[in-house]
């Protein structure tokens, strides 16, 4: 591998371009001389019809696309003889290797009067939709940089990234680049949620747009799922603190003098599968059991219903 390809992909070439805005000619052009660059064609000579035979677009397509990805200096290109038919003429192409020198085709400055901004969790049911506040751009801006809302939009992001990290001039730059395509792509409020949730767990801006999907995914996955074995280990906890209460009252029963009945009701709590259940059942019928009140008082909070009212709807079998 030669040193321009290792310059290119440690530079985040591919995610780069997995993330610009390219037509699909465009894709499988670049698709191609990056194949032939690795394969030791770094220089490819060729003629339109070849190209366009192998990449399966028509010879104006080729033509149309070659000069579009050098005129963004995506690509060099330069045509041979000049007498023969336009798509035989031989050329050569090469991949632009200096990634700072691609235009990506975002707006310097982007406008938030441009963005659509699209509810990013499914819990909101309700938007309200504000008119955006129109800056006539040729008046003086003030109070530049006082707050966060006055900084631009890129600025936001880089500064969010940059928290917390030491970034050389370099990457800086480079943190820039990506923010405007990322910028280009998504809502600035999405952004700025993933950056601030993820933290370091986002290496560079140019593996968040390229894996924004996954990302995005991993956001819902951790803020939606429920934590099962918590809950479950919980609801034992609860089941255990009334067979503790109920052993308890039990080991008490020659000093409260309770009855056979107070006896097998402390049992059947005491070794039940679901003793918060039966507690529940036990409760309404607490009548009956004078002797357990202050066991009733100390355990209804732990007791799980089984209706929604305070009736019973089924009366225990004897």
């Amino acid at each position: 591998m030669n040193s321009n390809i290792q310059r290119f992909l440690q530079d985040s070439g591919l995610k780069i371009l997995a993330v610009s805005d390219l037509t699909a000619c465009e894709y499988s052009l670049l698709t191609f001389l990056l194949n032939s660059a690795m394969t030791g064609l770094d220089n490819l000579l060729s003629s339109e019809h070849e190209i366009s035979t192998i990449i399966g677009y028509s010879a104006r397509e080729v033509r149309q696309t070659i000069e579009d990805l050098h005129a963004r200096h995506f690509i060099k290109s330069r045509y041979g003889n000049g007498t023969a038919a336009p798509n035989m003429q031989s050329l050569t192409l090469q991949i632009q290797w200096d990634i700072e020198r691609w235009k990506l085709g975002v707006k310097e400055t982007p406008s938030h009067n441009e963005a659509i901004i699209l509810p990013f969790r499914r819990a909101i049911t309700r938007l309200a939709v504000v008119e955006g506040r129109h800056v006539d751009s040729s008046s003086p801006k003030e109070n530049l940089g006082r707050s966060d809302a006055h900084l631009d939009t890129s600025e936001r992001i880089v500064d969010a990234f940059n928290n917390g990290r030491e970034l050389d001039d370099r990457d800086l730059q480079k943190t820039k680049e990506v923010s405007a395509v990322l910028i280009a792509a998504h809502p600035i409020d999405q952004i700025l949620l993933l950056i601030r949730h993820f933290g370091r767990r986002i290496p560079t801006l140019s593996i968040l747009a390229s894996n924004w999907a996954q990302y995005a995914q991993q956001f819902e996955d951790e803020h939606m799922t429920l934590d099962f074995v918590g809950l479950r280990q919980k609801q034992h906890d609860l089941d255990q603190k009334v067979r503790d209460a109920s052993l308890k009252a039990l080991e008490r029963s020659h000093v409260t003098d309770l009855s056979d009945e107070e006896s097998n009701v402390l049992n059947v709590l005491a070794y039940h599968r679901h003793p918060r259940r039966q507690l529940f059942w036990a409760f309404q019928m607490r009548n009956r059991y004078p002797k357990l009140a202050d066991f009733f008082k100390d355990t209804h909070s732990l007791m799980l219903p089984i209706t929604e009212g305070d009736k019973v709807v089924k009366m225990p079998t004897d």
